[in-house]
């Protein structure tokens, strides 16, 4: 029986452990996600750059798919403790718009190659301000580490410049979901 996946023992799980699930696992249904906001946590230590506690939201917008992230006050506690929302007045913070596909749907690319059976979360999408162009780069992987359970995601985050040009930025765990209470539009 194939190990079931909590957001603890993928937290715990080495590099080599995350890759194989990204390899070998399923992607989510994307339509599921809609509606949700998922708790994030990057599992490498870069991720504090950006912040290691974060929250993805994912939405449909004009029949497409799409998604953004919020900013989440930083309480030093790991994968454990909270996930409290960053305001800006009296909204949580919202920025880094995303839209997201299947992989095989979309063109191929070197960088995608291994992960044509996952999902993908694309930032080059036209929502974003003048000052937060630079997400434009990232391009996500997305499985499910248990098979059709879209309550627990994995991804891999690349910063995508060109064809030949990618860098690996990180692994992140998505999980303790919600219900969405503010859009971003």
């Amino acid at each position: 029986m194939a190990q079931k996946w909590t957001y603890e023992t993928l937290a715990a799980a080495d590099k080599a452990t995350l890759e194989n699930i990204l390899r070998t696992g399923t992607p989510p249904d994307i339509e599921a996600l809609n509606g949700y906001i998922y708790c994030g946590w990057n599992h490498e230590w870069i991720g504090r750059l950006s912040g290691i506690k974060f929250k993805k939201g994912f939405c449909k917008r004009d029949g497409i798919n799409y998604g953004y992230n919020e900013t989440v006050v930083q309480d030093h506690q790991g994968y454990l403790g909270q996930w409290e929302s960053g305001l800006h007045k009296v909204r949580p913070n919202q920025l880094g718009y995303f839209k997201t596909a299947y992989v095989k749907d979309q063109p191929p690319t070197k960088l995608s190659e291994p992960y044509r059976h996952l999902a993908t979360v694309d930032y080059t999408v036209p929502f974003h301000k003048w000052y937060l162009i630079f997400f434009r780069v990232i391009k996500d992987f997305v499985v499910c580490p248990n098979e059709g359970d879209n309550s627990l995601l994995l991804c891999k985050a690349y910063l995508h410049f060109s064809d030949n040009f990618n860098v690996f930025y990180c692994y992140f765990i998505l999980g303790h979901r919600y219900e969405i209470r503010y859009l971003p539009w």
